[in-house]
């Protein structure tokens, strides 16, 4: 249902949500195939060359406030929740493919100025909430930069040899129709 201008509902078709879920699965992984090769030859190099302590941390913008959950009276005057914020654009040292895939994967990451953010609040220290923030980010760039496969020579011969399996049954089925339509006809002729 769906709200309408003058405060009524209405109902409105929804495609299955298998269907939307596979929509969305096929557009969050591209097909080797349709990825220019001066992108793909750009992420190989970058990840051969990117590890977590080569993230220039020191560009982004760091903020602090006060942490939630338990922590006693310590929650209540330290702030130890880290706001990691970047701009994704200007970011030269990641290549251009890498980011649109973080665009398209964490989208509810980017904020309206186009900023990156990664939040930690998973201990007590602002060091190890920043430290937590850089894992994050990185495991972040690692997942968008990890390049789609193509199916392998086993599965390729295999989907081939049920290719033709399933022709032949085809084929016999028609010939057996058709034979069987053929005995009819006989019979009507004597």
């Amino acid at each position: 249902m769906e709200l309408i201008a003058g405060g009524s509902w209405r109902y409105v078709f929804r495609a299955p949500l298998r269907t939307v879920l596979a929509a969305r699965w096929h557009s969050q992984y591209p097909k080797l195939d349709d990825i220019a090769a001066e992108d793909i030859a750009a992420v190989r190099r970058f990840k051969e060359k990117f590890t977590r302590d080569a993230i220039p941390h020191k560009n982004f913008t760091t903020t602090f406030h006060r942490s939630g959950g338990a922590g006693g009276q310590n929650v209540n005057k330290v702030s130890t929740k880290v706001y990691m914020r970047f701009t994704l654009a200007e970011q030269s040292w990641i290549p251009a493919y890498v980011q649109q895939r973080m665009r398209d994967i964490d989208s509810s990451r980017i904020n309206s100025r186009g900023e990156y953010l990664v939040v930690s609040e998973k201990t007590r220290t602002q060091r190890q909430n920043i430290e937590d923030c850089l894992d994050k980010l990185w495991q972040h760039i690692d997942r968008a930069s990890t390049l789609p496969r193509g199916p392998s020579a086993e599965t390729t011969q295999r989907v081939e040899k049920l290719r033709k399996a399933e022709k032949a049954r085809n084929m016999e089925t028609k010939k057996r129709h058709s034979q069987r339509k053929a005995g009819r006809r006989r019979g009507f002729e004597d």
